[in-house]
C-alpha cells in the first residue's frame, strides 16, 4: 500500500519542528518545500521557558538559567524557578538538530522556491499535491499596529561586568520618547552578554537609535564603554493575532497562530502546535491547529490596548505581573499552562481604571 503523504511549506522554525516528529507517522512520508537554498537565514536565539513539550530544545539549549530580572526607574524584581528555567537555543542549532531526526527514507527536501496561483502552491509549474498540506511561509504584516521591534548583538568585554546568573528580561530605564522601550539582556559569562532595544509602538526605528541606546545602558549601568559586538540580530513582530485560514491547507507557526500576541513569543507555542497536530494525526481525529485559549486571547487585547492607550504605566504593568506571582508561575504564564488562582493574582496586581477601560473598548469593538 502507497504511504500517504504529507507535504509542509517552509523550511523554518516551525516547518522542520513538524518533520522532525515525523517518525510517529509510519503510514506517511513527507516532502519538505524548503524555498530558495540561496537563502540563508541569520542566525539568532529563540527564548522559552522549559516545559514538557519543549524537552529536546531544553536538552539542546545554548544556555539556562534559573533567575530572570524586571527593572525600573523605580524599583526591581527578580524571580526564579528550578523547574523551569529561561533558555535560549540558537536557530542553527535547533533546525540541525530536527534534521539529525529526519529518517531520509521518509523525507524528500525540494530547496527550489514555490509560487502560489490562485490559492494553489506549485513548484516549477507543477502543482503540489498531498494528501495533507501544512503552510508555514511567514505572513504579510498588517498596518497601522502595535509592533513589537527590536535590535542588538553581542557585547563581549575584556573585564567582568555581567552577573551570569540573572537574565535581565526587562529593563525600562532607558528612552521611553519613541514609545515602550526596554533593554533585553542575556548574560553568557561575565565579560559576554546578548543585549537588545525593543520598542512597542507603530513605528521601527533606525538603527543608530538601538545601538546607541544599547550603548548609553551599558555605560551607565554597567561601567562598560569598550567593548566588541558581534552576532547581530533584529527583529518585528506584530502584537496582533494572526491565524490565516488557507483552502485545502493547514496554516502552521506565525501564519497559523502560534506567536503569543502580548508577548511575541513563539518557539514554545510552535512545539505545542506541532505536538498537538502529531498527536491528532496519530489519533487519526480531525486536525486543529489552534493553540492558544479564547481566554488568553481575549487577555492580550486587553493588555495590548492598554499599551496602546497608556503607554506610560507599562513599566508598572510589568514590574507588577512579576511582583504578584512567583518564578514557577510566571514561567508557566508566558507559556501558556496556567492556573485560574495565577491570572486571578495578575489581575488583582493591574492598574484598575485602564483596565476597565480598554476591557470595554475590547467588548464594543
Amino acid at each position: 500500500m502507497e504511504n500517504k503523504k504529507i507535504n509542509i511549506i517552509g523550511g523554518g522554525c516551525a516547518a522542520l519542528s513538524l518533520a522532525r516528529l515525523s517518525t510517529h507517522l509510519p503510514d506517511y512520508s513527507f516532502n519538505i518545500y524548503s524555498g530558495d537554498s540561496s537563502n540563508v537565514y541569520d542566525d539568532h536565539y529563540w527564548g522559552f521557558w522549559k516545559t514538557n513539550v519543549n524537552i529536546d530544545a531544553y536538552n539542546n539549549a545554548n544556555h539556562t538559567w534559573t533567575k530572570w530580572a524586571i527593572n525600573t526607574n523605580g524599583s526591581s524584581r527578580v524571580l526564579s524557578s528550578i523547574n523551569h528555567p529561561y533558555c535560549v537555543i540558537k536557530r542553527h542549532k535547533w533546525l540541525n538538530f530536527c534534521k539529525s531526526k529526519f529518517k531520509t527514507s521518509k523525507i524528500k527536501i525540494f530547496n527550489e522556491s514555490i509560487f502560489e496561483r490562485n490559492g494553489d502552491l506549485f513548484l516549477n509549474n507543477k502543482k503540489i499535491r498531498g494528501n495533507i498540506i501544512f503552510d508555514s511561509r511567514p505572513p504579510k504584516t498588517l498596518s497601522n499596529i502595535l509592533l513589537q521591534h527590536f535590535e542588538g548583538f553581542v557585547a563581549t568585554s575584556k573585564k567582568d561586568v555581567f552577573d551570569p546568573e540573572t537574565v535581565i528580561l526587562m529593563d525600562f530605564r532607558c528612552d521611553q520618547s519613541k514609545g515602550i522601550h526596554f533593554i533585553y539582556l542575556l548574560p553568557f559569562s561575565t565579560k559576554q552578554a546578548l543585549v537588545e532595544s525593543t520598542i512597542f509602538s507603530k513605528n521601527i526605528e533606525s538603527k543608530e537609535f538601538y545601538s546607541n541606546e544599547i550603548s548609553k545602558y551599558l555605560k551607565k549601568y554597567f561601567n562598560l564603554t569598550e567593548f566588541r559586538k558581534s552576532n547581530f540580530e533584529k527583529g518585528v513582530i506584530p502584537m496582533h493575532y494572526i491565524s490565516l485560514n488557507s483552502q485545502g491547507r493547514y496554516n502552521i507557526g506565525t501564519r497559523g497562530g502560534a506567536v503569543r500576541p502580548s508577548s511575541g513569543y513563539a518557539f514554545t507555542f510552535i512545539q505545542k502546535q506541532v505536538t498537538q497536530i502529531i498527536e491528532q494525526l496519530v489519533k487519526r481525529k480531525k486536525i486543529n491547529t489552534k493553540i492558544h485559549k479564547n481566554v488568553d486571547l481575549f487577555l492580550d487585547k486587553i493588555l495590548i490596548e492598554v499599551l496602546d492607550k497608556f503607554p506610560e504605566i507599562a513599566p508598572k504593568i510589568f514590574l507588577n505581573l512579576a511582583k504578584s506571582i512567583n518564578g514557577d508561575e510566571m514561567a508557566k504564564f508566558m507559556s501558556g499552562n496556567y492556573s485560574f488562582t495565577t491570572v486571578f493574582k495578575i489581575i488583582l496586581s493591574m492598574p484598575k481604571i485602564p483596565f476597565i477601560k480598554s476591557f470595554f473598548s475590547v467588548v464594543t469593538s
